[in-house]
């Protein structure tokens, strides 16, 4: 098995799964590479890196995968808070739980749907 730090060249949202280009191995394009999630049977995650997102792969001959992203210091952490869980989305919109505090913090650029049998509020 050989880890390798990559950047993406193409998006297959319908398939999860990518091509890259392998910097270390003279800039080679790769095949199709399934994207680990963290869920995928009764559990699902779902999300797609952006062309030209930087994204460690691990290669095993002729099989590789797209094992996870990475920050840098081009792109740094958009939060330094080990308490904090994040989501941020390309427009702004963002989802942030602090542990430590207990507060859940929702900014939307657009609509907010809720869906439920019952919707509680206290």
């Amino acid at each position: 098995m050989k880890m390798e730090e990559c950047i993406v060249t193409s998006v297959y949202p319908e398939r999860g799964t990518v091509r890259v280009k392998r910097v270390q191995s003279d800039g080679m394009i790769s095949g199709e590479l399934p994207i680990v999630f963290q869920w995928t049977l009764k559990n699902q995650t779902y999300s797609m890196p952006r062309v030209e997102e930087h994204v460690m792969c691990i290669f095993n001959d002729s099989v590789g995968y797209v094992i996870g992203a990475f920050y840098s210091e081009a792109t740094m952490p958009p939060v330094q808070d080990e308490n904090k869980h994040y989501i941020r989305f390309e427009d702004g919109t963002f989802v942030e739980y602090d542990l430590a505090e207990k507060v859940l913090s929702i900014k939307c650029e657009g609509n907010v749907i809720v869906q439920g049998e019952k919707i509680l509020l206290n």
